[in-house]
């Protein structure tokens, strides 16, 4: 019975010191962090879509199950060099900041691939997506966690969109660096 009594207690202390430990990560800093790619990271990583990243985090005041918002940039290498953006509204989970992407009020055709890259119309129209933020000591790493579609510019009429999935190792994580604020204006 002693026995049974201390493994039951030891798994409780455990417990606590994992969940205590969890929440002393740091969440990443408010601020502007960005990257640009350099020719020989992209050499390196040759399916790697995006060329540069910009991200804002700010605290929102008027929302308590999200006090913070983060605005995403992607800008595209190749000829058809675009930048895309999403906001999301952010809560702190598991040490970092769980973000859902925004939807967008654009009206576009359905898709039928669901690769990743640039596209003319949207994979869903509900869903919006959602990234991860992570404090590192180099900066903040941005991921992937759901499908994201970030709106671009307008083709035509018709607005393109980054599709980017938690699934392509080359386009689902970026490390960004703290940057001056103008850089993310």
């Amino acid at each position: 019975m002693l026995k049974s009594h201390l493994t039951v207690s030891a798994a409780i202390c455990a417990f606590v010191f994992a969940t205590v430990a969890a929440q002393a990560e740091p969440l990443p800093l408010l601020g502007c962090y960005a990257r640009a790619y350099d020719t020989a990271h992209l050499s390196a990583h040759k399916k790697q879509i995006v060329d540069k990243a910009w991200l804002s985090i700010e605290t929102r005041k008027d929302t308590p199950p999200y006090p913070f918002s983060a605005t995403l940039q992607f800008s595209t290498k190749g000829r058809g060099k675009a930048t895309f953006s999403t906001f999301g509204a952010c809560k702190e989970d598991r040490g970092g900041l769980l973000c859902n992407a925004s939807l967008s009020a654009e009206e576009t055709d359905r898709c039928k691939a669901k690769n990743d890259g640039v596209h003319h119309c949207r994979i869903g129209y509900s869903e919006s997506g959602a990234f991860r933020l992570a404090a590192q000591p180099e900066g903040v790493r941005v991921s992937v966690v759901e499908r994201l579609e970030m709106p671009g510019p307008d083709a035509g009429g018709r607005s393109s969109y980054l599709y980017l999935s938690p699934d392509n190792a080359e386009n689902h994580a970026f490390l960004l660096q703290p940057a001056a604020a103008q850089a993310c204006k």
